[in-house]
């Protein structure tokens, strides 16, 4: 009688090819190449997972996402207060929520979803036998450098998944599981990282050299700080002229390094220390008793080994007011969020200026989000292109300021360009839009819809994927319709030279780039499934309203129809009445780009630098 093994990631070695494989989730099937190499050798595989994953049903999610924010509001108190034992410093809760609270949220909610995973499988399967093979990893050979790290390993990374399924395992103690030492693998394993080295031109490296000097005087001499350079080139240099600053573009100004120090049982103390003083807590709760054996294994060396060395070369740079305007540093360059957390002690103002948006996942601060509302709480401002449920007094409105030129003066392209988002591999965060598994789903019916377009259309297609999180779209795409059908994303070859080139954009993520086709009014549907995603109301009347004027579609067969019926004159469809005006809706809410945006960015920063 064959014997049931528990895949829990994407690892060959963890595989019985004589026996029966049940796989934990989706993620465990998706590393076809390797398992190409096998041939013949694949084993009987059950997948237990289609249309079953645990944040799949919306009544748990609520549920889940109340217990973790309140689980994250205990770290956060306990973090706070051991992490100045351990530095010797005397912060509060507030500064170290700006420095932790993003990586601690998506830890939190990582570990979450894998034992969730784990505790729902084995309710399911509770009278029968289980194997599982696990492979012996140092818990030091995981630990992530900073945050940005620690999200690429979360997110992609298979060893370091394993580690973490294998941890639950041990401290579950579930009886009908038998846990296997599995010998002799394949694979050379050990935590790998996703941050490849760029052979960058001499003139860029040279651009930036320059721009780091500059940099250096800028944050001296500026009351007004930007993490990136966020404007328009000219434009940029007239919002210096005019609140005399001092130009520079903060390329890698906090993407600097501190040599990592290689930790061994012997000389990783401050691991040891704030082990120590989270053993001596005493929680019933099942989970947060895991977290705290566990968090001093996987906290980033940016909060413990490495904090000293980048608050050492922060502390210049933080002594005087500021006012900073930032996108996404916040959420994962740790450099960047002690920077804040220093400056703020000085008196500094933080203004989030949100950098993409669309119909997308809602983060008002009324419902779920991603960062348990983390923006509203560390933020002096929150500025918003999204102009509808704005009523907080921390959020102001104000136009995109990355205008594209208005496409239908120039010749049009005659690509039929599919935009795809993947989303991660293994969850890493508390999720507003698609799983995994609704993201194979749906990715599996846009193959079929692409191969019942008419031959014509079909021959047009071209395949943009945004980015790879392990799920490796853009190779599936190459196999299955040819090289010829990638648009590859590159900084030449840029979205605008996407819209371009298309006669008509085909969207399967209700963000930026939707936002952006809509506005260069290049023919554009969106074709989506409504219930994968966290909708404001607004933005819900608005997609049916997209929906009813055949803008966006859920079912892909009458997407089907749709362009089959116009392709060969989409300017019937496009330019209609009701259709125009579908689209002048959207834009209002959502995309709202003025004539003036120059002088209304302008003047807010003006009178911004006299706070």
């Amino acid at each position: 009688m064959k014997k049931n093994f528990l895949i829990t990631a994407d690892l060959i070695d963890a595989w019985e090819f004589d026996e029966n494989n049940f796989l934990l989730g989706k993620w465990c099937d998706l590393d076809v190449s390797s398992k190409e190499k096998l041939k013949n050798k694949i084993p009987k595989r059950i997948s237990i997972i289609k249309n079953s994953y645990h944040w799949e049903n919306s009544e748990k999610k609520v549920r889940d996402y109340k217990y973790l924010k309140n689980t994250l509001d205990y770290l956060l108190e306990l973090i706070s207060e051991n992490l100045s034992i351990i530095h010797d410093v005397n912060e509060n809760k507030e500064y170290w929520r700006i420095i932790v609270f993003t990586w601690l949220s998506e830890y939190t909610a990582t570990i979450f979803d894998r034992w969730e995973s784990i505790r729902i499988f084995f309710e399911k399967y509770n009278t029968e036998k289980f194997y599982s093979n696990f492979i012996l990893l140092n818990d030091l050979d995981y630990i992530s450098k900073n945050h940005a790290d620690f999200r690429n390993n979360s997110r992609r990374d298979d060893e370091w998944n394993h580690l973490i399924f294998l941890r639950l395992f041990y401290f579950l103690n579930i009886q009908n599981l038998s846990l296997v030492e599995k010998k002799n693998i394949g694979n050379n394993l050990k935590g790998k990282s996703f941050h490849h080295a760029q052979n960058l031109p001499l003139t860029i490296l040279v651009i930036k050299a320059i721009d780091n000097i500059i940099s250096k005087f800028a944050f001296k001499f500026n009351k007004i700080i930007f993490d990136s350079f966020y404007f328009p080139k000219k434009e940029y240099l007239k919002i210096c002229l005019r609140c005399k600053l001092i130009p520079g573009k903060y390329l890698n100004f906090f993407n600097f390094h501190i040599t990592d120090k290689n930790l061994s049982k012997d000389n990783n103390e401050k691991r040891i220390k704030l082990k120590d003083l989270l053993s001596k807590i005493d929680y019933q709760d099942k989970f947060i008793q895991f977290l705290l054996l566990n968090i001093h294994k996987d906290m980033p060396k940016s909060y413990l080994e490495n904090f000293n060395g980048i608050k050492k070369r922060i502390l210049p740079l933080a002594k005087e007011k500021k006012v900073i305007f930032s996108m996404h540093s916040i959420e994962e360059n740790d450099n960047f969020k002690i920077y804040i957390a220093e400056t703020k002690k000085a008196g500094s103002k933080f203004i989030h200026a949100e950098h993409g948006g669309g119909l997308g996942q809602n983060s008002n601060a009324k419902t779920m989000s991603q960062y348990f509302n983390f923006l509203e709480k560390v933020s002096d401002k929150i500025i918003r292109w999204d102009n509808t449920e704005q009523k907080q007094d921390i959020y102001k409105n104000l136009s995109p300021t990355l205008p594209i030129i208005k496409l239908k003066k120039l010749k049009s392209g005659d690509n039929c360009s599919i935009i795809f988002f993947e989303t991660v591999k293994y969850l890493n965060y508390f999720p507003a839009g698609p799983t995994l598994n609704q993201m194979v789903n749906f990715f599996n019916e846009l193959t079929q819809f692409v191969n019942k377009l008419d031959p014509e259309i079909k021959s047009k297609i071209k395949f943009r994927v945004k980015a790879n999180f392990g799920y490796n779209a853009e190779n599936f795409f190459s196999e299955m319709f040819g090289k010829n059908s990638i648009d590859k994303v590159s900084l030449k070859n840029t979205f605008k030279k996407t819209l371009l080139n298309s006669k008509l954009v085909i969207v399967t993520h209700p963000e930026t780039v939707l936002s952006e086709a809509m506005y260069a009014n290049v023919p554009t549907i969106l074709i989506m499934k409504k219930s994968h995603w966290l909708f404001s109301k607004t933005a819900l009347d608005t997609f049916d309203d997209l929906k009813k004027n055949k803008i966006a579609f859920e079912d892909f067969n009458e997407a089907k129809i749709h362009v089959n019926k116009y392709w060969k004159n989409l300017d019937l469809w496009w330019e209609s009445k009701n259709v125009q005006l579908s689209r002048d809706m959207f834009l209002k809410n959502f995309f709202n780009v003025k004539l003036d945006w120059f002088k209304e960015w302008s003047d807010y920063i003006y009178f911004s630098s006299k706070l």
